[in-house]
Order: structure tokens, then sequence, then C-alpha cells
């Protein structure tokens, strides 16, 4: 079942700072029982998945629906490397589903406690200058629409509905089912390294280009990258996890993230310790080089809870953007114990994806859960609006239907797509009005 944070009539979000109070929670069992509620349903519907975006992307005081039935795997086509999974089922399950079966999808993000719908909706991505996003490898989808309706689409089928769907935040219906690309079963080699930063910078377009896999940390007040380089290996792999050992992994909390989670609750009263922490995190971070399945190597248990922005930047303009950020933390001494994280993502085609048409670099920026976020936040994002950034549909940010209509070239074709299959905004929550609405 799909993990919901429901608790005396409120929901909230994984990190706890988005929540609501529904007038309904339903539960469907399949997909007759979901196109009826979502026929009869009060407005604004939702279905928040697993809680893991950090904006308000599913607050309503309508209608919650929990998708946890509509789980699993529903069939595979080995010749054509693609799966159909139930549109709910959690990342961690996705790859022990698929090994069996000689297969493993393409890329994956550093998290896996996200919904399959949840990762696609909101352009969810790994690392990789040559890899698309979750959203770009969907080859085709179910959607249950506002009066009840349901649609098959792909590239060959209701093509302009698959163009708007494959990332939609949930504002054209309710996926049920998702066909994704795949590929055969490959194990990587990880490999963790620190480097001064002006090495890091001198030498990073080589390092993207001589790894599959590559992305690093910087903990602004210090002045060490840690890295990370995944490449594909034929060194042998432990057996897989099961689907049951990979979710409790993820929530396993070791004592260097208890150290690390510790010395967060300390900071914002003692900004003395930043440098020291910093230098000690980058220390720290880096772990054991290892071969594993590509599914269990991807993740990384996150168990510190925290809140994020991420913002994608033409490549050209990443690092610049980046170095500007440090600079302003710095300079304004913002307090924070967290990583900018910096990664490469490969253009593609889905029109509301933030890597639509452009090769991007990605700047992801978090802060722990009890801390307010504005002064980091506000910050960072000023610099992002200077280099053309593109919000992370899931991750903060401030950002309106006028922007984000000079940001898309296919803003206002999604959104005639989306008026025609919801005209009375059956989906729309305030946070979605105000950017489609």
């Amino acid at each position: 079942m799909v993990s919901m944070k429901i608790q005396r009539g409120m929901w909230s979000n994984w990190s706890g700072a988005v929540t609501a109070k529904p007038k309904r929670l339903l539960v469907p069992q399949d997909e007759v029982e979901l196109a009826a509620a979502v026929r009869q349903a009060n407005a604004p519907v939702r279905t928040p998945g697993s809680g893991h975006s950090f904006t308000p992307l599913n607050a309503t005081d309508g209608t919650i629906i929990d998708l946890g039935a509509f789980t699993g795997l529903k069939s595979v086509d080995t010749g054509a490397a693609t799966a159909t999974f139930a549109a709910a089922t959690p990342l961690w399950q996705v790859g022990p589903l698929l090994h069996p079966h000689g297969l493993g999808l393409k890329n994956m993000g550093d998290i896996d406690r996200q919904t399959l719908a949840g990762v696609v909706s909101t352009g969810t991505h790994g690392t990789g200058r040559t890899l698309k996003s979750f959203s770009a490898e969907v080859a085709g989808f179910r959607l249950v629409m506002a009066g009840g309706e349901v649609l098959n689409c792909s590239a060959s089928e209701n093509a302009e509905v698959f163009a708007a769907g494959r990332t939609s935040l949930g504002a054209l219906g309710v996926l049920t089912e998702i066909t994704m690309n795949a590929r055969p079963a490959y194990r990587l080699v990880e490999r963790n390294f620190v480097l001064p930063i002006d090495e890091l910078l001198r030498d990073l377009d080589r390092l993207v280009a001589d790894n599959r896999h590559f992305e690093f940390f910087w903990f602004p007040y210090a002045d060490l990258a840690v890295c990370k380089s995944l490449n594909e290996s034929a060194d042998e792999a432990p057996a897989p996890r099961s689907a049951d050992e990979m979710f409790a992994r993820g929530e396993r909390q070791t004592s260097d993230q208890r150290i690390f989670a510790a010395i967060n609750e300390v900071l914002p009263y003692a900004p003395v310790l930043l440098r020291p922490a910093h230098k000690l995190f980058s220390r720290l971070m880096p772990g054991a080089a290892k071969v594993r399945w590509s599914h269990e190597i991807f993740p990384s248990p996150r168990t510190t809870r925290f809140n994020e922005m991420e913002y994608a930047l033409p490549i050209a303009e990443g690092l610049q953007a980046l170095q500007e950020i440090v600079e302003t933390i710095r300079k304004q001494r913002i307090n924070t114990g967290f990583p900018l994280e910096y990664r490469t993502v490969a253009a593609d085609d889905v029109w509301m994806s933030p890597f639509y048409g452009r090769e991007s670099a990605t700047i992801a920026v978090h802060q722990y859960h009890r801390v307010d976020t504005r002064r980091l936040f506000e910050a960072c994002e000023a610099v992002f609006r200077r280099h053309q950034g593109r919000p992370h549909w899931g991750k903060r940010h401030s950002r309106d239907a006028h922007e984000l209509a000079e940001l898309y070239p296919k803003f206002e074709d999604f959104r005639a797509v989306r008026r025609r299959l919801d005209p009375q905004g059956k989906f729309l929550n305030p946070h979605l009005r105000a950017m489609f609405g």
C-alpha cells in the first residue's frame, strides 16, 4: 500500500510542511470504483501518493483519493523492453518487480520513496548527460478524466494528451497505469571521492563526459566537493533485495544519519559551527566503492527530513548559477546544514518537463525540516530566475502563469488540453490554479 499520512482528518506531506483537511477521503479498489469516485467527488480532487512533493501540489479541502490499491506489475513486453505498472506502485517495488524479467529502468533518482505516478507527473529525474527524466521514458498511460471516462494515451493514441500528460502535475486527471521504457538488467559500480572545489570546477565537463552518471554535493561553507559516479560493470553483485527489503533499507537510520540530523538540530542556534560542520560532513559523506544492480544503487536512504527547491538551468549556465548561490549564502551568512546537489539531464520533448528542448544542469537546495526556508530559498530562486531556471514541479518555487509561459514553449498548448479534459477545473487546487487555471 502507498504510505499516506492522514491523522485525525489531516493530511500531511513527507516533510510535514504541507497540510490539508479534506472533506472526503476515498479509497477505490479498482478503476471502475475510481472512475465513479472522480465523477462524484467534491473538488479539488487530488491524489497525493506518498506525499513526497514539497509544494502544495496535493493540498485540498475537497477530496483526497488514496490509490493504495493501484500497485504492482501489470504486464511485461520483453521484446519491446517495456513494462506496465499500476500507477501508484512505489519506486522501491519497481526494480524488484522488473528484475526477474531481466529488465531494469534506464535511470532513477536518488530517492525511491515516491510512487511511479508521482515521479512521472512532476518531471523527476536522475543524473547523466545522455539520460532523460522518468517522464521522457513513459511509453503510454491510462487516464481517468473528470467525468469518469478513461483514455489510453501513447504516441499513436490520443497523442496530444500523451504529450501533455507525461508531466501533468495531476492536473489532467488520475493516472491508473503507466507503461515505462526499460532495458536489460544491469549492474553499476559506485565510486565516491572528494575534490577541492577549484579542481572540480575545472574538470567538471570531463567528469560528466567520462561517466554514465556523475553528480556532486557542495556544502557551501566548505571548499570541497563530494563527488559520486556510477558506471556499468560486469563485476558480480550481491543477490538483489526483495521489495520488502528495499523498503526497510530506505527507512533504516544509520549512525551517520543520526549524527547529521542531530547537528542540523543545533546549527540554527550555533551558526559558529557552520564552517566546521560543513567541513566534517564533506569528509564523512563519501562511502566505499560498491557494485549493485541498478535499482539498488541509484537510491540512497534519506531519513533526515527536509524541504527542497530544485531548478533546471541551461547546461551552459549551471556552474555560474551554482557559484552565485554559494557566494550569496556566504555573504548573507544563511544558515543551512545541507549541501547543494548538482546533476545533468538530457533534453526531452515532454511539454511541461523542465528539460523540454534543452540539455540541463539541475541544482537542488535543501533545508532541514524544522528550519524556516524563506531566506535560503528566496536567495537561491533569485539566482535561478536570472539564469532561465525552470522549477522542479514537486519542489518549492514561486513561479506564476506569466513567468511559466515564458519558460515553457508549449505552455499554452498544455493549458488548452487541460481545459478540454477538465473544463470545470476539478483537479485544480489553489496552487495549480495560480499556474494553469
